[in-house]
């Protein structure tokens, strides 16, 4: 195998159990740590709630929404059905720790 086959071979292989872990707690940690992505995950709450009603209780534009609802969907702590945000597991935890 040459060079450039090691490499690609290094860089498509999955994270190490550390490197997860470390990935996981960063993601954790930029979640928590920004306060209006604290004020969104408070305001969804346990029930859920659609994005009218969070951009009217948050009282956020249309863009940083969706920038911040984006962020939490990709580290696994919200899920969006139709209009409906929810936490996950992983969000409601967050949530808790707030």
């Amino acid at each position: 195998m040459d060079e450039d086959d090691e490499l690609e071979e290094m860089m498509m292989a999955a994270p190490s159990l550390r490197e997860a872990k470390k990935n996981e707690h960063d993601m954790l940690n930029k979640a928590v740590s920004h306060p209006l992505r604290r004020k969104l995950v408070k305001s969804i709450g346990v029930f859920g709630k659609t994005k009218t009603d969070i951009q009217a209780e948050v009282d956020i534009d249309d863009a940083s929404l969706k920038y911040h609802t984006e962020f939490l969907v990709s580290g696994d702590f919200l899920k969006i059905e139709n209009d409906l945000c929810r936490l996950t597991d992983k969000g409601l935890d967050l949530l808790a720790n707030i």
